[in-house]
């Protein structure tokens, strides 16, 4: 029994006594002594009978105040989970409390948020056409993503995320498959003096730290699709193990990547053979196989960091070893500008890009479509700006790529007959700038974030001042981008190199012509953008984009001067 309750007990058990042994007139007036001690006896204990009674009713009152206090505590949610709109769900003394909230997903979170568990995805459903499909469609409708994630906290200490793309027509890659799928390390042992939060270690599929537009998240980039520059030289995801530290207003994210599920091919194949002038003993023979590995790393600065007003500066590196990988499993890197599609991905407009630099591919003299192993390594590099002013952004990046070839290799593939274009020294680049204005008055500032792992130091969905589901119009923002991209390398491009091979007199004069340049092409874009927000995790998206420059590459001549037109609306759901 409590203490409460026999506290009662014994006030109920002196309140009786008191009741039915009254002292007798008669004894008090007598002068008996013996009567005298009693009723004294009975006057104390009546005495201590009201204390107590007053302690009781003190002891109750305070019990009660003190579980107000509790369910009220316990009815807020936390600060992070007010924010996602989480509330608590009813539990027993047998069950640990958890937090349970349907806003943009499914969310459940235990009470000392030690673990959690989400479900989300998003459809991103495309519409448009072009005034000039060349080398795409006239007219497309279909999902540009349809994708469903899980994603979590287990002990503190661990993160994870698995998300799998269901749409074929995926801008990225062109098919269905594993995206992020990843599991992180943050432990209190690796807190450095001068971070905020433990170095978080990453392994699995993720994406590479390249670029500030790269990093962040499609269903949050301004525009429908990132830049020409971007998507040349932006890395995809790839399986590998990265760290990121972080402070207030700083990032710094490296690691050690190899192949991507969304690769063309996984790996060479065992069986693929190389050119005799690989192995001039051995003729034709097998390689087993090489897959590629880069080293990654991308750092950033805010010099300014506030609500509504911010200045980012970040720089990127990478180095590419390509081993014996040819353009059918490393595409974006040995066929570049293979997946660059005139910023409108749902019409598969792909108007640039060039032969595959490992010395395979294509060949004069028939040999089968594989790799001389000419390129030694590709160094990729990124510089990025952005500022914000209350609603007005400004953003900026300049990517490119160096690559390394082996002479020897170059002279033996052409030697064979193959094509083998450009030096033993490449260099392409490519870059963009754009501006936002938020017309509802929201600030792009307010988004910025240097601790999400999969993308630190980028932009989250806008915080929408007044909800069409509250009565007001949601937020508009319009945006206007110039980009560029340069994929030529040599000193014979466009349609003075195309003139040059249909005039050469003979075959080996059409050869070292040939050889002579890397012919990827060059093109200038702009692009028009008005974007709608009307509830969290929905945006209505149109693009209007023109080719204001285009230089055919190799293998297209008929592009030259070319000015096609795209005009796209997209859907988008994020839960």
């Amino acid at each position: 029994m409590s203490k409460l309750g026999q506290a009662s007990l014994i006030a109920m058990a002196l309140g009786c006594a008191a009741a039915v042994n009254p002292a007798p007139a008669h004894a008090r007036d007598s002068g008996s002594e013996d009567v005298r001690r009693l009723i004294e006896r009975l006057n104390r204990l009546e005495a201590d009978n009201r204390a107590l009674r007053d302690r009781v009713k003190g002891l109750e009152t305070t019990t009660r105040r003190r579980r107000g206090r509790r369910q009220e505590e316990s009815d807020k949610p936390s600060s992070e989970t007010a924010r996602a709109g989480v509330g608590r769900a009813p539990h027993s003394a047998s069950l640990p409390p958890v937090f349970i909230g349907f806003r943009n997903g499914l969310f459940v979170e235990s009470e000392d948020k030690a673990y959690s568990f989400k479900i989300g995805g998003r459809l991103l459903i495309d519409g448009g056409g072009s005034s000039m499909p060349l080398t795409g469609l006239s007219g497309n409708v279909g999902f540009n993503q349809a994708w469903l994630q899980i994603e979590g906290r287990a002990a503190h200490i661990w993160e994870y995320k698995f998300a799998y793309e269901f749409a074929q027509t995926s801008s990225v890659g062109g098919a269905a498959g594993i995206r992020d799928a990843y599991l992180v390390l943050k432990h209190p042992a690796l807190t450095l003096p001068f971070t905020t939060e433990p170095v978080a270690i990453e392994v699995g599929n993720q994406w590479e730290p390249m670029g500030l537009e790269r990093a962040t998240a499609k269903t949050t980039i301004d525009f429908l699709e990132r830049s020409l520059a971007t998507d040349a030289f932006g890395a995809a995801r790839h399986i590998g193990a990265s760290a990121l530290a972080h402070g207030r207003n700083w990032t710094f994210k490296a690691g050690v990547f190899s192949t991507s599920p969304e690769d063309k091919s996984l790996s060479p194949s065992a069986t693929t053979p190389v050119p005799s002038w690989v192995s001039p003993s051995a003729g034709w023979v097998a390689t087993g196989g090489s897959q590629y590995f880069d080293i990654s790393a991308r750092a950033t600065y805010a010099p300014i960091l506030e609500a509504d007003r911010m200045i980012h500066l970040g720089a990127s590196g990478r180095y590419h070893q390509p081993n014996g990988a040819t353009a059918s499993s490393d595409d974006r890197v040995m066929a570049l500008g293979s997946n660059t599609f005139m910023e409108s991905n749902t019409l598969r407009t792909n108007l640039l890009g060039t032969p595959d630099l490992s010395c395979g591919g294509v060949s004069f003299g028939g040999l089968p479509a594989v790799s001389g192993n000419c390129v030694r390594d590709v160094i990729g590099y990124g510089a990025e700006f952005m500022a914000a002013y209350g609603p007005l952004s400004v953003q900026a990046e300049y990517l490119g790529a160096h690559y390394d070839r082996r002479a020897d290799r170059l002279a033996m593939a052409r030697a064979a007959g193959n094509y083998a274009p450009g030096g033993t020294s490449l260099d392409f680049n490519g870059y963009y700038v754009y501006g936002m204005w938020y017309l509802t008055g929201e600030s792009r500032a307010a988004t910025y974030s240097v601790s999400n792992i999969a993308g630190p130091a980028t932009f989250g969905p806008i915080q929408i001042k007044h909800p069409l589901s509250a009565g007001g119009w949601g937020a508009w923002a319009l945006g206007a981008r110039y980009s560029a991209l340069d994929l030529n390398n040599g000193p014979y491009q466009g349609s003075t190199f195309a003139n040059l091979i249909a005039l050469a007199p003979n075959p080996a004069a059409r050869a070292a012509i040939a050889n002579s340049s890397v012919n990827g092409g060059r093109e200038e874009d702009v692009t028009v953008g008005l974007n709608w927000y009307p509830d969290d995790g929905v945006r209505i998206m149109a693009n209007w984009t023109r080719v204001t420059r285009l230089v055919a590459p190799w293998n297209r001549p008929y592009l030259a001067g070319a000015h096609p037109s795209t005009f796209l609306v997209r859907t988008q759901i994020a839960w």
